[in-house]
């Protein structure tokens, strides 16, 4: 196996741009970033992403012992379950009263395909997500603003760590170049990393939103 040189983290941003990209630009993001994205679809949302945070998280706890990765640099204040489910209580949903849509049932699937198979590639999912706040703060910010809402409240998961958002990102990826790990390893993080990004922008599509002009230019 040829070795690539490449601290991980840059190989996750620079082999995931595509997927990024796409996944940005889709249009239920675009509609979050825009503020016009509208309320019920955003509860929807919620209910979507409680599911994902569920097994992922879930699946984080049962093989942080055995994955050195998970257990260095997974905490749990990291985990989204408890956020989300702070979120829906403010909407009034119940999560039992959840259903999957089919692109939240493969990605739970691809979650558990993971936990079973190869728990390092774990890591490549929470990746995704543990970088998506860096984006979703200014989203929350943009939503809250377009329905005057004046509280975090509903939108806690978007902005878990509020002003700590930088900091705890910057430590995150230094540690993350620093842990001792396999070309094998490294290849299995990146590539779930991939599949993250395909199950999110597959979750997206099940929303049934009409896609945005182009923004004007700055």
């Amino acid at each position: 196996m040829t070795t690539d040189t490449r601290p991980l983290g840059q190989r996750l941003k620079e082999d995931n741009w595509d997927l990024h990209q796409l996944a940005e630009h889709d249009a239920l993001p675009q509609h979050m970033v825009r503020g016009t994205m509208p309320r019920e679809a955003y509860v929807e949302l919620c209910g979507q992403s409680w599911l994902v945070a569920r097994a992922l998280d879930s699946a984080i706890e049962a093989k942080r012992d055995e994955v050195p990765i998970l257990r260095e640099l997974v905490t749990d204040r990291q985990l989204q379950t408890p956020y989300l489910e702070e979120d829906l209580a403010h909407w009034g949903v119940d999560p039992a009263s959840v259903a999957p849509n089919p692109g939240t049932a493969a990605l739970i699937a691809e979650i558990e395909r993971c936990r079973d198979n190869a728990p390092i590639r774990l890591f490549g999912l929470h990746y995704v997500r543990e970088g998506a706040n860096n984006g979703n703060r200014f989203i929350a910010r943009k939503i809250k603003q377009a329905w005057g809402a004046e509280s975090d409240d509903g939108f806690r998961h978007l902005d878990p760590y509020g002003d700590e958002q930088r900091p705890l990102w910057e430590a995150f990826k230094v540690r993350l170049n620093e842990i001792e790990l396999s070309e094998a390893e490294k290849t299995a993080i990146v590539d779930a990393a991939r599949s993250m990004f395909e199950g999110m922008i597959k979750m997206h599509k099940d929303f049934d939103l009409p896609p945005l002009e182009a923004a004007p230019a700055r």
